[in-house]
């Protein structure tokens, strides 16, 4: 009965693990709904990833800015690679150069432990940021678009936490399609 009972529990972890292909179809459904920018982001000649900005409401409390910085961090770890191949080989008649400006307005991030223990009523998990792409060279915004996205109090808590650990890498890539999209 205990091999039995260990092997559902690694199973149900498993299953709650983040599947990139599921995370790319996430990706582009919601890189569908976002308004694109006023113009071809491929007409920029060099680009840029400002840092995030936090709201008030990150910065009051500890917990919540240590995990913006891991989602900043995990952010650039991800457009990185993209920025530098489009900064390595621009557009014929490109010019100027396209400041993407993340703004988290709110965060949540249910811990494991808080999975564990409380389930869900821990309550969701969340990401609320707005993407501001700037035309560096005269200030105009070409595109300002809100994100959010939740990972839902049962789903944290039958996965003991992994839905709200894994709700990062869903909203990066989100950003990452939309940007790839529009270039």
């Amino acid at each position: 009965m205990r091999l039995i009972s260990t092997l559902l529990i690694a199973g149900l972890l498993t299953a709650c693990a983040a599947d990139p292909a599921k995370i790319q179809n996430v990706a582009e459904v919601e890189s569908d709904r976002l308004s694109p920018p006023s113009v071809p982001l491929s007409s920029f000649a060099a680009f840029e990833l400002a840092d995030m900005v936090y709201s008030e409401t990150v910065l009051a409390e500890e917990k919540k800015v240590a995990e913006a910085d891991e989602f900043q961090e995990n952010l650039r770890v991800k457009l990185d690679p993209l920025l530098s191949g489009w900064n390595a080989s621009p557009q014929e008649g490109a010019s100027g150069t396209l400041s993407i400006q993340p703004s988290l307005r709110h965060l949540k991030i249910v811990s494991g432990g808080a999975r564990f223990w409380a389930g869900a009523f821990a309550g969701d998990s969340y990401i609320d940021m707005d993407l501001v792409l700037v035309n560096k060279d005269s200030g105009d915004v070409v595109a300002n678009i809100p994100i959010r996205r939740d990972a839902d109090a049962m789903a944290g808590g039958w996965s003991v936490g992994k839905s709200d650990q894994n709700l990062d890498q869903y909203v990066t890539s989100i950003v990452h399609e939309y940007l790839s999209r529009n270039y």
